[in-house]
């Protein structure tokens, strides 16, 4: 392949366009002498936007933003959902794959995962997709996740995923999505409509 791990790793990060997000409330900070009470900052959620109050470099309070006339409780759950004792906050290999760097059937499910660095992670996740690009081409590649996002298309993992896969080459994605599974595909040699969640026909079903 032409392109290489640092022109990737660029690409990845100009296409997530980061920089404009602003600081994340994960982000460790020293509280200052003045504060008090900690800082509000505004952020957003899969269910809504929230105010956070960040003070020694930890989230102590939620609450949604004013302009939310119907704000919902599940807001409630995102300083749960920050400091989970089961979310998963450094990158994990499992420590036979990371010996033999090969993979092993019979050991899965009784391998154990330990930590590594970033620039690790990003080292063996380049190298086994250098390996499966050459070996097997680009239908061994599949970039047809599907999952929630944040807010809008700056969190949108999947679209992230498919542009970084890109810039590296070919690759298999799916084709609408898990809520109406192949209608968007079905629908417009059915109805005549490119778009299922559009009305299909003006005709009076009543």
């Amino acid at each position: 392949m032409a392109i290489t791990r640092r022109s990737f790793l660029k690409g990845v990060a100009g296409s997530s366009a980061a920089t404009l997000i602003g600081p994340s409330l994960l982000a460790s900070a020293t509280a200052s002498a003045a504060e008090t009470d900690g800082t509000w900052k505004v952020s957003g959620s899969h269910w809504g936007a929230f105010r956070a109050r960040v003070w020694g470099g930890k989230v102590q309070e939620i609450k949604p933003l004013e302009v939310d006339k119907y704000p919902t409780d599940m807001l409630n759950g995102i300083k749960g959902i920050i400091y989970s004792p089961s979310r998963v906050r450094y990158p994990m290999v499992r420590l036979d794959w990371l010996k033999k760097h090969k993979y092993a059937p019979e050991t899965r499910g009784n391998n154990r995962f330990v930590r590594v660095t970033w620039d690790e992670a990003l080292d063996l996740f380049y190298r086994e997709l250098e390996r499966v690009q050459k070996d097997y081409g680009p239908y061994a590649l599949h970039t047809g996740q599907t999952g929630w996002r944040q807010t809008g298309q700056m969190h949108s993992c999947t679209n992230h995923m498919m542009r970084a896969m890109g810039l590296h080459g070919y690759s298999v994605k799916k084709v609408g999505d898990y809520s109406t599974g192949a209608g968007q595909t079905i629908l417009p040699y059915v109805l005549g409509s490119t778009e299922v969640y559009a009305q299909g026909t003006s005709w009076n079903l009543s």
